[in-house]
């Protein structure tokens, strides 16, 4: 399986939660919370549903198409760590843009499975006789800032450094 298989997976994913949450949230919704973690803006469960739906799609098209696109995109649009070494033959270019790609459609994978809990901790929260962000939110909160952390960390001092030997 591919990071573009697993891309797709967590679309599937955001969309089987959202699918879901529109059935089982009740006709007024959270859709603000404040650092707390408690509501502190309602809405209609449409008007929920349609910006959680608006959310999802542009973040799902600006970075699964940023991913998909990284193969025709100019040189002048990409960055990366020792990038005229990494350009400096048509073998490494082609290298780099693959690293790219996988780095972009990883992130876009965490990105829509963190926006998969919130939609659902956002869900549960509504239907909560006292309705605040619970645990599922904050863990799902803590493993995407982790992971993109851990992910950045990796490619910038390890994935993209110079090699004498390629």
């Amino acid at each position: 399986m591919t990071v573009r298989h697993t891309y797709l997976g967590t679309l599937v994913c955001f969309l089987l939660v959202l699918s879901g949450s529109a059935f089982a949230m009740p006709a007024e919704v959270p859709l603000h919370f404040g650092v707390t973690g408690d509501p502190d803006r309602w809405a209609s469960r449409g008007e929920a549903l349609m910006t959680m739906t608006t959310v999802g799609g542009l973040l799902a098209l600006v970075m699964g198409g940023t991913a998909a696109l990284v193969d025709r995109m100019p040189l002048a649009y990409l960055n990366a760590p020792h990038k005229d070494w990494w350009t400096a033959t048509p073998e490494r270019e082609r290298r780099m843009r693959r690293m790219m790609r996988t780095d972009l459609y990883a992130l876009a994978s965490a990105t829509m499975l963190f926006l998969s809990v919130v939609v659902l901790a956002t869900a549960l929260a509504a239907r909560a006789d006292d309705p605040a962000l619970g645990p599922l939110f904050f863990v799902g909160l803590a493993c995407y800032l982790v992971f993109v952390v851990a992910w950045t960390v990796w490619s910038l001092s390890t994935r993209y450094r110079r090699r004498d030997d390629a």
